[in-house]
Formats: structure tokens, sequence, C-alpha cells
């Protein structure tokens, strides 16, 4: 195939015109960068374009350019020089197994499909949305060493809810909460309560196995009935 377009066209140490020819070939190995691409006029080493996002595989059909006196794009200030290579992969037109691919981002980012399932393959992946980000899922699995969640105003439901904390630190303004039954088990409890400490309820049971103490500056014990105190030895004043 040739093209009349003179941007396109390269140049040989004769003079003469050289424009670009496409082909296709069959991927038949790879070494780093460089692929090796199976055609009518024999093996080529090349490079996959910028363009093609979809990484090549062994066995897939691709287009291929040959263009071999075109020049190399100049590398940007801190980049490192690539080898010249004038033959570069445009697009995959088949693959060998339909049901993998991987798309090759520009950075390394990736995009994995496997059997239907997609993976997400950066250093660091960012979803920014102006509107709204809503997800569906039967299970979903958060794992990270470390994590921030920031929100101006949250709501969570859950029909059951199971957690594993070895510490836990909770700063509140204000903690209201309303439980059915609330039953808790601690190996020590400490509590401070700087102001007033009220309790209502309908019946208070103490059952202590061990020592009992109340210490205040002033106590009152009021009771419309009877008052009643029962132990072994009592001491008053």
């Amino acid at each position: 195939m040739s093209s009349n377009d003179p941007s396109l066209a390269a140049f040989v140490p004769g003079g003469a015109p050289s424009a670009p020819r496409l082909i296709t070939g069959t991927v038949c190995g790879r070494a780093g960068a460089w692929l090796f691409v199976h055609s009518s006029e024999g093996e080529q080493r090349a490079q996959v374009a910028p363009s093609c996002l979809l990484a090549p595989e062994d066995g897939d059909v691709v287009l291929l350019c040959l263009a071999p006196g075109m020049p190399s794009a100049e590398p940007r200030e801190g980049a490192m020089r690539t080898l010249p290579c004038h033959q570069h992969i445009l697009a995959v037109l088949s693959r060998a197994e339909a049901a993998a691919a991987t798309v090759q981002l520009p950075g390394g980012a990736r995009l994995v499909a496997q059997d239907g399932s997609l993976r997400i393959e950066g250093r660091q992946v960012e979803i920014a949305a102006s509107a709204g980000l809503s997800a569906r899922t039967p299970q979903l699995t958060l794992e990270a060493v470390r994590g921030d969640l920031r929100f101006g105003h949250a709501n969570a439901s859950a029909g059951s809810f199971t957690g594993v904390i070895g510490e836990l630190q909770l700063f509140a303004r204000n903690l209201s909460s309303q439980v059915g039954r609330l039953v808790q088990k601690a190996r020590s409890s400490f509590r401070t309560v700087e102001e007033l400490d009220d309790l209502h309820a309908g019946r208070t049971r103490w059952e202590v196995e061990g020592h009992a103490q109340l210490h205040a500056r002033q106590a009152t014990v009021l009771a419309e009935g009877t008052v009643k105190i029962d132990g072994q030895r009592i001491d008053l004043g």
C-alpha cells in the first residue's frame, strides 16, 4: 500500500522516496520491548506503537507498519532515548485467545481482562466523579495497609455486622445510640465522666465477686420502700 502524502514518505540514501507499507503477520515471540512477527516477507522485529493499546500476545494476528526511513521522536528532558525502530505494530486484528486481553496504557497502568473479570493495575488509581459514584455487587472485599474515610454525612445499614479490631479509638462531640439489647464482656473496664453521670433503669442489679467500694464526698440513698442491709458484719461510722 502506498500513499501520495509527502508527510508519510521516508527517504533512502539514493534519494528515491520509500513510503510506509502495511502488512499483516502473526506474533511468534518477544524479547523485552521487541516482538517478533512472522509475515509473508519473513520474520520482522517490531515494537508496539503507542496508539495500539491492546497488548499483542503470541499467536495474535497484527497489522504491521514498515517505515525504513521514518525518524524517531526526540526524548523529553530526563527521559531515556530508545533504540530506533522502523517496524511498528499498529493494531491487533485477531486474538489467539479471545477470553483474555490486556490494555497497556502509557506510564505502566494496565487493564487486564480474563474470562469476564477485569483487573486494574497501576501505581495509584483515582476515581473522580462530579455527580456521584455507585457500585452494586453481591460481595465486596477491601484490603489495605492503611485507610482513610471522610464524609460530610454518612448513613450505613447492615443486616449483620461482625468486627475484629486490635485497637479502637473513637472521638465524637456527641454520641447517641438506641439498642434493643446490649451485652458487653470486658477483661477490665475504666470509665471517667467529668460532669454528670445519669442512669435511668427499670431495675438495676449489681453482682460483684470480690470487693465493692463506693467513695464520694457526699452520698444519698433514697427509697420509697424498704432499705435492707444484710451482711456478716456491718460497720457504720
